[in-house]
């Protein structure tokens, strides 16, 4: 059986301070108990200025999964870092704007996009 969420994490770019993870899959309470572990390790050991979560091929995310994302910002900002998501489709989108979550954590429609307002 094919997991329903992966997870990939980019090479550490040094010079904007900046690391991204690739979620594939759906963002539910399966997906998510099956990258709780090494996610939450990765952000318990990150730091750089810049997290991003790309959710270009992300499918789909439930209740569970944007509690996480707020623990995520919560620790992050407490280590005077940031998360930044990428690229939701339609439907993940919806999500974000119907509960606010897009006014608390930064949504840009590609990592281009985000860096264009990055200070260096």
């Amino acid at each position: 059986m094919d997991a329903n969420l992966k997870i990939s994490f980019s090479e550490i770019d040094k010079e904007k301070s900046l690391q991204v993870v690739v979620f594939d899959g759906e963002f539910d309470k399966a997906g998510f108990s099956e990258i709780k572990d090494k996610v939450t390790d990765f952000v318990k050991s990150f730091e750089l200025k810049h997290l991003i979560f790309d959710f270009f091929n992300l499918k789909y995310i439930n209740s569970e999964g944007i509690g996480y994302l707020m623990e995520v910002h919560t620790h992050l900002i407490q280590r005077d870092s940031k998360l930044v998501v990428v690229g939701l489709n339609a439907h993940v989108k919806d999500i974000f704007a119907a509960i606010g979550i897009a006014e608390i954590i930064p949504v840009f429609d590609s990592i281009s996009d985000y860096l264009q307002t990055v200070n260096k």
